[in-house]
């Protein structure tokens, strides 16, 4: 699991890594601006929800395809998002990787377009049309004028109903997925994130890692039968925003995904349950700088704890210039670029996660002051005033992620594939609003433990052997 992923991460294009951000864009916000002082009255901040809600719908279509719609007539585009339920940790040891290939493919040419007439039939429509992978599930999304909306909905159609899988474009994404394993072993993020997942995570699939071998296995055999085993209409998400209404999506719903065999519920993979915590791990790396990850067990977004969680965070290391990691290690002492911290939530676990990066010479001062400010806050718990601040920030700043259909599908999207239900979205700040300092205080003690933590560096860190 690369990176600071969030729920239904998704490993996205040439093994990289996509992460459809639901905590940053769901709970959290843009860590740029200062937080207001205060919060509003009450009053006011109700009545401002009441004038921003967002208008869900759910529609069925008459085969009985779901989405939830968002109908704006505003601007002339449509946002489609669609998402599957099984992702890379259910690929068979011996063909890691395939998932994310198979996604990858599924532009890479179908029915009568090959890989180039596909893509230039895209930008002769202005269509963007992509798939994506990850551990948990596989991800669609598209964007589309409305003049064009017949024909973008006619590609996706033909994407997953005929997809070639053709040699040609295999073969380059192989060759680039295989450029990408070479590189990787000097990349600090890679390594760092995977001495930190085969540490906590041991032998579960959300730690293993596409190889030379296992790329070499995947044909476009293997593909076909990941698309067969995945892409279904029993595990289908889907989410519309834009120049739309019910009754036209409807009937298109079925035109584009009716194609699909029923399918049954995926299986899921093993419960992971984080190891015991390390101390310290260093992995040498010859360069200037040092990468430091660190993390701990964390709780699933359904959890009654979750919504303070994205409090207690923000006061932590998710807020920016206003967290307690950003003012005492970067702001008084200078001894970091940045350091943040947020929750990675997966099907299977979910972690506390934070990172930084400095230099090799500052890597043993700044350990020491991020475990400090761990215990601080740990011991002493939270103020009033920091709850304040960050309840005012996290709900005043939460409509700069809705101030455009595209992210407005981002963030719709994304509750619809955590599960929640339609008017969550509404919901949301009236649940941050609510929560107490007795309820930040209390996730902070059965979070952020520092003992609970594992920290690995990454660099040729001064006074640190490179040894586990």
């Amino acid at each position: 699991m690369n990176g600071t992923g969030s729920r239904r991460s998704w490993q996205g294009r040439r093994g990289g890594a996509v992460y459809l951000a639901a905590f940053a864009l769901v709970l959290a916000a843009p860590a740029s601006f200062a937080p207001p002082a205060h919060a509003q009255p009450r009053e006011r901040e109700q009545a401002q929800s009441a004038q921003h809600r967002v208008p869900v719908e759910e529609v069925v279509s008459p085969g009985g395809v779901r989405a939830w719609l968002v109908s704006d007539s505003t601007v002339p585009i449509i946002q489609l998002r669609a998402y599957w339920q099984g992702g890379g940790a259910l690929e068979p040891d011996e063909i890691v990787g395939a998932t994310a290939i198979m996604a990858d493919m599924l532009g890479e040419g179908a029915g009568a377009y090959d890989a180039n007439a596909f893509k230039e039939r895209l930008e002769e429509l202005h269509v963007t049309l992509s798939y994506a992978a990850g551990v948990d599930g596989v991800g669609l999304s598209l964007q589309t004028l409305s003049e064009h909306r017949d024909a973008a909905f006619d590609l996706v159609r033909l994407t997953l109903a005929e997809p070639r899988f053709d040699a040609e474009p295999l073969a380059r994404i192989k060759r680039q997925v295989a450029v990408s394993i070479r590189q990787r072993e000097t990349n600090p993020s890679y390594i760092a994130n995977l001495a930190l997942d085969e540490t906590l995570l041991g032998a579960h699939p959300y730690a293993r890692r596409v190889s030379n071998e296992s790329l070499a296995r995947i044909d476009a055999g293997v593909l076909r039968e990941r698309r067969a085993a995945l892409i279904t209409r029993a595990n289908l998400r889907v989410t519309v925003v834009g120049d739309i209404d019910a009754a036209t999506l409807a009937p298109l719903l079925d035109h584009m995904f009716g194609v699909l065999p029923d399918g049954h519920a995926m299986p899921e993979p093993a419960q992971a349950t984080p190891a015991a915590p390390v101390p310290l791990i260093v992995r040498a790396l010859p360069q200037p700088q040092s990468l430091i990850l660190f993390a701990a067990p964390g709780i699933q977004d359904e959890d009654p704890d979750f919504v303070p969680l994205a409090v207690a965070n923000y006061i932590l290391g998710g807020g920016g210039f206003s967290s307690r990691l950003m003012d005492e290690v970067r702001e008084k002492r200078g001894l970091v670029y940045g350091v943040s911290t947020g929750p990675a939530v997966y099907d299977r676990v979910a972690l506390v996660r934070g990172s930084a990066q400095t230099e090799n010479g500052d890597v043993g001062e700044a350990l020491e002051v991020i475990r400090a400010e761990l215990a601080r806050l740990y011991a002493d718990g939270a103020t009033q005033r920091e709850v304040d601040d960050a309840i005012a920030y996290l709900t005043g700043a939460f409509a700069l992620s809705l101030d455009s259909n595209r992210n407005i599908a981002g963030v719709l999207h994304g509750y619809h594939v955590q599960g929640r239900g339609p008017d969550y979205v509404n919901q949301r700040n009236d649940l941050i609003r609510a929560v107490t300092l007795a309820d930040v205080n209390r996730v902070i003690r059965r979070l952020f433990n520092p003992d609970a933590f594992t920290f690995v560096v990454v660099g040729q860190p001064s006074g640190l052997d490179a040894a586990d």
